[in-house]
């Protein structure tokens, strides 16, 4: 990976970042202006800029001589996930690729975003475990260890199982969502957000290849 010293404030993006930002930034000022008058009214007069480096697949930066390992993995939970890797205290800065709210929380995956792979996240999630983290700082929630991308791994590998299970009995979509969302909440009673098992669901329905 390319080297970086960083001198003051700096912002640094993997090359997918610029390229969602050029071409979905404005729609998301748009959409996000459209969520009550206070969050339109902070919005007033924003513009969006540029990272000042973008890079490719793997970086290192130098912070006060700690090295900071940027990673990349393309296609997952956006289209360009990305992690920070602090190799001598092992801590791992996970973005929304795990989340730890409320005990847990139900992986996201957006409705209206075509960017999301759940077969790619859950393999993200397992080079995310082969780092071996002591401490992960999630994209949400309290900050755990590797058990909190362990959660989040096995719980997208059940919905795509059960998920697979289902469409091979002869379920349809509607009843997929239907069994996953009973059976999930009843698995998790604890975890936030459980109107979100559906979008997972359905997503691995359509990725099964019946979008009946």
């Amino acid at each position: 990976p390319d080297e970086v010293d960083v001198d003051g404030d700096r912002w640094i993006a993997v090359l997918e970042q610029l390229d969602d930002l050029r071409s979905k930034g404005e729609a998301y000022l748009a959409r996000f202006r459209t969520f009550g008058e206070a969050i339109a009214g902070q919005l007033e007069g924003v513009e969006l800029v540029e990272p000042h480096l973008a890079y490719e697949g793997a970086a290192e930066i130098m912070l006060g001589g700690r090295s900071a390992q940027l990673r990349a993995f393309g296609l997952g939970h956006t289209r360009g996930d990305q992690v920070v890797f602090v190799p001598e205290q092992r801590v791992l800065f996970a973005g929304d690729l795990v989340e730890n709210r409320c005990f847990a929380i139900f992986p996201w995956f957006p409705p209206d975003e075509v960017d999301v792979d759940g077969d790619r996240w859950i393999a993200v999630l397992e080079q995310l475990e082969r780092l071996e983290p002591a401490v992960v700082v999630p994209g949400h929630g309290e900050v755990g260890d590797a058990g909190v991308i362990v959660t989040a791994r096995e719980y997208l590998e059940q919905l795509r199982s059960e998920t697979r299970r289902l469409v091979e009995d002869g379920a349809s979509e509607d009843e997929v969502v239907a069994e996953l969302d009973r059976s999930m909440r009843e698995l998790h009673p604890d975890w936030a957000q459980p109107e979100w098992i559906a979008f997972g669901a359905r997503h691995f329905y359509a990725a099964s290849g019946n979008r009946g």
